[in-house]
């Protein structure tokens, strides 16, 4: 949080500062922005593991309820 904030403060200054500086702050940005995409995506993929051990979470709360029925 405290990058995106700081990023956000050298984009506001981008017209005072040198070319030079600008691209090494563009860079950054598109740097931050590739981690938080490869994290997100990180997050919503699961391995086949894992996947089998929700669904089989899922099918035993399924048969208790039954059960309780």
């Amino acid at each position: 949080m405290r990058k995106a904030i700081v990023l956000a403060g050298l984009l506001a200054l981008a017209p005072i500062l040198s070319g030079c500086i600008v691209a090494d702050v563009a860079g950054a940005a598109v740097g931050v922005t590739g981690a938080v995409v490869g994290g997100t995506v990180d997050l919503l993929t699961t391995s086949p593991e894992e996947q089998q051990a929700k669904d089989n979470e899922r099918l035993r709360r399924e048969n208790e309820e039954l059960r309780r029925q």
